[in-house]
């Protein structure tokens, strides 16, 4: 695989040839100064984790990044679209690089720029979400507005916010009845970790205040929510195994949990709390001791992405991070039984690299069979009563069905015993094909209560930005161009470099 990686320089901050070297079982991203000399920052704590996630990557051809996202030409259309809509915040943590405090100035769009904004980007095929980010997007109140303007332009919508005014069950019920999934940030029940990283401690109160009046409401078991976790070194990251059983205890209204190392993206001045770095891989350590019974292993999401022709043909979506780099965002499933969560390891024959693998190798199955189904006669004549896809689908589920059936201790998801796990067996498809959906299937003939994604995602600094990774990131900022009105994209990992820059020109535009 062809390779063009830069990075930030150590002792001067220019963008420089990096490479990634192994030493002693940890990965360094090591950067080449001209000026400088040698500089390195860790990347990860576990080398095999991490090239584990490198060998199910596709092969690249990497143009060449120099992270001049505010000019360059070649944006890709993202997957989810983040859209500051304020830079004011009810919390203003010491660790956020968007809030007025980190930025220096006001950043509240009119509401006229919204109305531009998700005009343009409804244009993309597909239409991207809207991650509407701020500062904290609460604190707006025409937040309901604006989510209403972006679902008429036929968005997906999501909110990240902190919480607070969710402790308020007259405004998380409006919220919840707008159809946005919320996004909430919860570190844990202890309050030192919110003096520390929030600069408040008592704001843990009504966090879980706000988790409990989304699970009251019944709309949140259908467009569930998702919880993310800032874990820092010291400080909580022993509370992930009791964060994944607190999950638990919610599972009914929770899609995924999103778990963020912590980044040194804030100045020396601004916070004595300088704790040691924690990489991606520690984090999914974390979550591999919390079920000390089985092997908790990650893939890229990247690689989920990458499955989507067997994933359509089982029932699921597939994940819309196609072509994101191997480490970027990782993911593992965490299966319900209904008395707690288990890793997937827990029903698998094999290891998950070698199942993951013979995955990749069925996708292609599933691509050539349909390929051929296109131009072959008798696909012709399906598909001219329109019978081609019902077919396809039907052929596919029991392909993947014999997958599953070399891949997974069967016996340990089913229902019933002895014959009786046969007629479960046989029941999911045949219900699936019938039109029943295939969540409800599963939960009637399977110990699968529910599941919950767990990601890992790569929050960054600038001594871990790596151009390869910028070049492949499906997802994106999205902001007018004050002078054309243009929508422009800045990569999510990228935006710290740009964001000042970018919104303080929006800003001065307004005034």
């Amino acid at each position: 695989m062809a390779t063009k990686n830069r990075g930030y320089c150590n002792a001067c901050k220019g963008l420089v040839p990096a490479r990634h070297e192994e030493r002693d079982g940890q990965v360094y991203l090591v950067k080449d100064c001209p000026e400088c000399g040698r500089t390195e920052t860790l990347v990860s704590s576990d080398a095999a984790r991490y090239f584990f996630k490198r060998s199910l990557d596709e092969d690249h051809d990497y143009i060449g990044c120099a992270l001049n996202c505010l000019s360059c030409g070649r944006a890709r259309q993202p997957h989810f679209a983040f859209v500051n809509v304020t830079n004011r915040c009810n919390l203003n943590c010491p660790i956020c690089i968007d809030n007025v405090p980190a930025l220096g100035f006001a950043f509240e769009p009119p509401f006229e720029y919204f109305d531009t904004l998700f005009r343009q980007l409804a244009r993309n095929d597909p239409k991207p979400t809207v991650a509407l980010f701020g500062g904290e997007p609460t604190v707006r109140e025409d937040l309901l507005d604006i989510i209403g303007l972006a679902r008429s332009s036929d968005l997906g919508v999501r909110v990240l916010t902190n919480g607070l005014r969710l402790a308020d069950v007259d405004y998380c019920r409006k919220l919840v009845d707008s159809k946005a999934q919320i996004l909430l940030s919860y570190d844990g029940r202890k309050p030192e970790t919110y003096e520390r990283l929030r600069g408040r401690a008592r704001s843990v109160e009504p966090k879980l205040k706000a988790i409990e009046n989304l699970a009251s409401m019944e709309r949140t078991r259908r467009n569930k929510i998702i919880l993310i976790m800032c874990v820092a070194r010291h400080l909580n990251d022993d509370e992930v195994a009791e964060y994944l059983e607190f999950c638990h205890g919610y599972r009914h209204m929770l899609a995924a949990v999103y778990l963020m190392p912590l980044a040194h993206t804030w100045e020396c001045a601004d916070s004595d709390f300088q704790p040691e770095r924690i990489t991606p891989e520690d984090v999914e350590a974390l979550v591999d001791q919390a079920f000390p019974e089985w092997r908790v292993d990650f893939v890229p999401a990247g690689f989920v992405a990458r499955i989507a022709k067997a994933a359509g043909r089982a029932g699921w979506q597939a994940l819309p991070f196609l072509g994101a780099h191997p480490n970027c965002e990782s993911i593992c499933l965490l299966v319900s039984d209904g008395s707690r969560y288990s890793p997937l390891a827990r029903y698998l024959r094999s290891p998950l690299a070698d199942g993951a693998r013979r995955l990749l190798q069925l996708e292609e199955r599933l691509a050539a069979q349909e390929a051929r189904w296109q131009e072959g006669r008798l696909g012709r004549a399906l598909g001219a009563v329109r019978l081609r896809g019902p077919v396809l689908r039907l052929l596919g589920l029991f392909q993947i069905l014999a997958a599953v059936r070399r891949e997974v201790r069967v016996g340990a998801l089913l229902r019933g015993r002895h014959v009786g796990k046969l007629f479960h067996a046989l029941a999911i498809p045949l219900e699936i094909a019938l039109g029943r959906r295939r969540r409800e299937a599963v939960a009637r003939h399977t110990n699968v209560e529910s599941l919950l994604q767990v990601v890992v995602l790569p929050f960054e600094d600038d001594y871990v930005l790596e151009t390869e990774r910028i070049e492949r990131c499906p997802n994106a900022h999205a902001f007018l161009e004050p002078e054309t009105g243009d929508v422009r994209y800045v990569p999510i990992c990228a935006w710290r470099v740009h964001n000042h820059t970018a919104l303080k020109s929006l800003a001065d535009s307004w005034a």
